[in-house]
């Protein structure tokens, strides 16, 4: 390119950046008027100086972003993705405000932040009106009930980024939110700095072998891994001498087993399991040679996690769907059914997902014959087709109602009915 081709190009470059910042001022400007009027009216609005709003411009909060902690490799389509999906969280979230007006968050921690903290820096001095300016954002100062909602909010939207992108077999994410604006008022940055942390795997020896266990932790509020224990008897299982916490592992064929038969975001997956054996008492049956302990979703058993006792390691050996065999409800939808584990595969009923498509819950006969196997739990947890990773097709209850028509517990229910005609 010839130099006067470049001075072109360099012109009308230039010329987009300021039709760029000018249409980024329009909208600061626009919204920060909005944010006055739903604080105040246009009362409030005529008491501030012109010169004011046009000025904050150019003292704003950056945009909130995700950054990489600086001792953590992480990738930027990592990153990219953090960004992306909190964004997509505050989507429409809004803040409620003393008056009763509402605040879309994404305006709040934009504008709405530099201007509440402009304003708590005036120094009213004899002005009234400015005194009226500083009196009506009293309630929007540090150490007010809602700056307290706001901190809430933004703590619970991180940590709800961090569960969607974790994943126990790979990294465990975390947020930081202490140096934006929102925790360190008038900081410059409105970075959320986001660290990664990789379980620790170690080799277990069993009965069957060598297997590798991610050992039981997470990472704390000061960013450091915290290690968690469980006592045999916690469990059921019968102890000879001292009843001390011992380690607890996960074996790798437990998350396999987790994405297979519930097949939600692993992040949520793997705190549902770390926080089951957080209890201070833990739902479980004790088989003889194993635990087998409740795993609940949405406060609705699902199936089991099973642990073995190994010298001075407590292991978590493989998830049971609810409905498999070796579980109780599995054992008995079984014998009602007069069926094998190759049915319930044929059926396609071996997995949340596939049991949810069917949405037995409005099928009359169905849902009674897996409330009476003890598998009455499924049945409310429809909500969770819309989450699941790997999207499952509607499918036709009647067809497993046809597939089971000889079996003795439809058999019996017939008799049943027709006794009574």
């Amino acid at each position: 390119m010839d130099r006067k081709k470049k001075k072109l190009a360099a012109g009308k470059t230039a010329a987009a950046l300021e039709q760029q910042r000018k249409a980024m001022k329009a909208r600061f400007i626009e919204r920060t008027t909005e944010i006055i009027k739903l604080i105040g009216g246009n009362d409030l609005l005529k008491k501030f100086p012109t010169i004011f709003i046009d000025k904050l411009y150019e003292c704003r909060y950056p945009s909130l972003k995700a950054k990489a902690a600086p001792d953590t490799e992480i990738p930027k389509t990592r990153i990219a993705q953090f960004h992306k999906l909190l964004h997509q969280l505050m989507e429409g979230e809004e803040i409620l405000l003393p008056n009763g007006n509402k605040m879309l968050m994404t305006w709040y921690l934009s504008e709405g932040q530099t201007l509440i903290d402009a304003i708590g820096e005036l120094d009213a001095g004899e002005d009234a009106r400015l005194a009226e300016i500083k009196a009506a954002f009293v309630p929007y100062q540090q150490d007010s009930k809602l700056y307290d909602q706001v901190q809430e909010l933004m703590v619970d939207l991180v940590v709800d980024t961090c569960r969607l992108l974790s994943d126990c077999g790979d990294h465990i994410y975390r947020g930081d939110l202490s140096m934006t604006p929102y925790f360190a008022p008038f900081n410059p940055s409105n970075d959320i700095i986001v660290h990664a942390f990789k379980p620790v795997f170690e080799k277990i020896q069993t009965k069957k072998g060598i297997r590798e266990g991610i050992k039981l932790g997470w990472p704390d509020a000061d960013f450091k891994w915290a290690y968690f224990k469980v006592k045999p008897s916690a469990l059921g299982f019968k102890v000879s001498g001292l009843d001390v916490p011992l380690n607890l592992y996960i074996g790798k064929h437990v998350l396999q087993r987790l994405k297979e038969r519930i097949n939600i975001s692993p992040g949520i997956m793997h705190e549902i399991l770390l926080y089951t054996f957080l209890q201070k008492k833990i739902p479980h049956h004790f088989t003889g040679h194993e635990s087998q302990v409740d795993y609940l979703v949405a406060d609705q058993k699902v199936g089991y996690l099973t642990v073995k006792l190994h010298e001075d390691k407590l292991f978590v050996n493989t998830f049971l769907f609810l409905v498999n065999n070796d579980t109780p409800e599995g054992d008995k939808l079984n014998r009602l059914l007069n069926i094998e584990k190759i049915d319930k595969k044929y059926l396609e009923i071996d997995t949340l997902p596939d049991f949810n498509a069917y949405h037995i819950d409005r099928n009359e006969k169905l849902s009674q014959l897996f409330k009476d196997a003890g598998c009455g739990s499924l049945l409310k947890l429809n909500h969770l087709q819309a989450f699941t990773v790997n999207e499952v097709a509607d499918k036709d209850p009647e067809s497993i109602l046809k597939y089971l028509a000889d079996a003795p517990y439809f058999r019996k229910s017939g008799e049943q009915e027709t006794s009574l005609e």
